[in-house]
């Protein structure tokens, strides 16, 4: 899913490969649910001849800008986003057309936090917030599904390798 096979070390081998929850896509099929109504209600009322026949066919371009705005688009953000821990190091990588990522070795993470509002509690997710002894500070992961079993993990792996 994330991480090919040849960008990791020698002795490191991937622990857990995530994306975020799915929950992220809520909204946007709730648009496109939308749009597919508003689309079948333009078909059944829009005339089949006359001056307002291209009613259906402006029903049906409006759909399809919706549903490539708010239904592939976030779509394929959510599927270009990845969080995987391995057991040398946190990775990020993001983005559909341009890809961004970054890696931050376990040994110079210094804190692990996570927050969750009342629909993340329910959904099992949150966001995760690793403080790193770096530069760019504090790194944030929203929507993390498993959020306990992930800083758990996250913790243990961190000090394990604050020890070696």
């Amino acid at each position: 899913m994330g991480i090919p096979a040849d960008q990791l070390g020698a002795q490191e081998h991937v622990v857990m490969e995530l994306r975020e929850h799915w929950k992220r896509l809520l909204v946007p099929g709730l648009i496109c649910a939308a749009a597919l109504v508003g689309l079948l209600v333009v078909l059944a009322v829009a005339p089949d001849s006359g001056a307002f026949s291209w009613l259906d066919t402006l029903g049906w371009i409006a759909f399809l800008g919706v549903l490539a705005v708010f239904g592939l688009w976030p779509y394929l953000r959510w599927r270009g986003r990845t969080y995987t821990i391995t057991n040398e190091r946190l990775l990020t990588r993001r983005g559909v057309v341009r890809r961004h990522g970054r890696d931050i070795p376990l040994s110079r993470i210094n804190d692990v936090a996570f927050e969750q509002g009342m629909f993340d509690r329910m959904s099992g997710a949150g966001t995760l917030k690793v403080s790193a002894a770096s530069e760019e500070g504090t790194v944030v992961l929203h929507d993390v599904p498993n959020i306990h079993e992930v800083t758990r993990t996250l913790n243990a792996l961190t000090r394990d390798a604050g020890s070696a």
